[in-house]
């Protein structure tokens, strides 16, 4: 089998590696570079929990992932700087206590493994944060990797079993067969080329639903800019990657039906909260981000690097003297709806998309490659698709 895989970040080159270990004849196309947008540009930050007695669909992205870093690392022997110390969500107020413990206790049932620390426990675990912290989710599996090194090892690897990774390589035309199958067309340095392929992947990020238009679909995926900032290198003192209960609170309480997808920091020019995440590097920097807002410009906004450098400061004042020396930002796949897409895009036989990974694509995106390419060779899925399939989700443009 011919398969064409349009994108070549975590997801696109994950996709190649399962493909091509299966026998299939893989050619990534990709406008920029290896890990030079979204996949590139976040904090490496890789969620955990267990996989539970019955794992859902967001159970499976999760720890898929998981497993396939580990795999990476330990079994392919790729320095990525795999840290298993765990994650921590850091707990403020009464409200978000609440709902840390409702969140907890209803993960457990399932089978779960996250853990409710008092404040105490908390900085017996990580000295670095606030004592007057009331407490902190803890996620025992959860882990970190450096972005780039992780993403560029998983395209080594693809390339090592038989795929080709064609980068600078634009996509300017995507045209089914008459006697079956698809062509992309590309533009390299004004050199172009046909690719001809019995199946396609579009895994392009929140440029996905520009190559739906080519074909006269529309993928509800749409461009979020997130941004982050980076300190100095410092001794190390941080020990788990972090993230502020604030965000997560808030949009667990969030008004069905607003406007746009979920789970963004603003709505037009409204801050509706402050979200963080992050975690300090092997080199000795503090990486820091969180905001998310609907919009394709990728300029820093200085005022959120500002109210975000001061969330920090509140949960680990040590930082709070510490300026940023570098800030950048990048755009991630949020879908309308909140959920992952991955499957056959209806009434287009051979074409397949998997995006809409929000802000977790580095942490989702290795199984959602694995299982974007079982769906190409016409496995039957091992979890249940049916809340991310693209049916009555990716509908003909009017």
């Amino acid at each position: 089998m011919d398969v064409v895989i349009i994108g070549a970040g975590i997801v696109g080159v994950t996709a190649a590696l399962s493909l091509t270990e299966r026998g299939a004849d893989v050619v990534v196309v990709e406008r920029g570079s290896v890990a030079g947008e979204a996949s590139g540009l976040n904090a490496g930050v890789i969620s955990g929990g267990g996989w539970s007695h019955q794992p859902d669909i967001n159970v499976a992205l999760n720890m898929g992932s998981r497993d396939r870093y580990l795999d990476l690392s330990q079994q392919r022997g790729h320095d990525i700087g795999l840290d298993l110390t765990g994650t921590l969500i850091l707990i403020r107020t009464e409200d978000e206590w609440n709902w840390a413990a409702a969140s907890v206790e209803a993960d457990r049932q399932a089978g779960r493994h996250f853990e409710l620390l008092t404040s105490q426990e908390l900085v017996g675990l990580e000295p670095s944060v606030d004592p007057n912290l009331l407490g902190a989710i803890f996620d025992p599996l959860g882990a970190r990797a450096e972005p780039v090194a992780a993403t560029q090892a998983f395209a080594t690897e693809a390339i090592t079993a038989g795929a080709t990774i064609k980068t600078g390589c634009a996509v300017v035309g995507l045209q089914p067969l008459t006697d079956g199958g698809w062509e992309v067309t590309t533009d390299a340095q004004d050199q172009t080329e046909r690719h001809r392929a019995d199946a396609v992947i579009i895994a392009a990020g929140p440029w996905s639903a520009e190559l739906g238009a080519m074909v006269g679909v529309e993928v509800p995926i749409v461009a979020v800019r997130g941004q982050m900032w980076a300190s100095a290198p410092q001794p190390l003192v941080l020990r788990h990657a972090v993230a502020a209960a604030e965000s997560l609170q808030s949009w667990s309480v969030a008004t069905p039906g607003d406007p746009g997808p979920p789970n963004l920091t603003h709505r037009l020019d409204q801050r509706l909260t402050r979200h963080l995440y992050g975690r300090q590097r092997a080199n000795g920097e503090f990486v820091f981000g969180g905001d998310r807002v609907l919009t394709t410009d990728r300029t820093v906004d200085d005022d959120g690097i500002a109210v975000n450098h001061g969330h920090v400061g509140e949960l680990l004042p040590q930082l709070q003297s510490l300026p940023p020396t570098r800030t950048w930002a990048g755009l991630m796949p949020f879908s309308v709806d909140g959920r992952p897409l991955i499957g056959p895009i209806p009434g287009h036989e051979g074409l397949f998309l998997a995006g809409g990974l929000a802000s977790g694509g580095f942490g989702r995106g290795p199984m959602t490659g694995r299982l974007i390419a079982e769906l190409v060779l016409g496995d039957e899925p091992e979890f249940d698709l049916n809340s991310v399939t693209p049916a009555d989700r990716v509908v003909p443009l009017d």
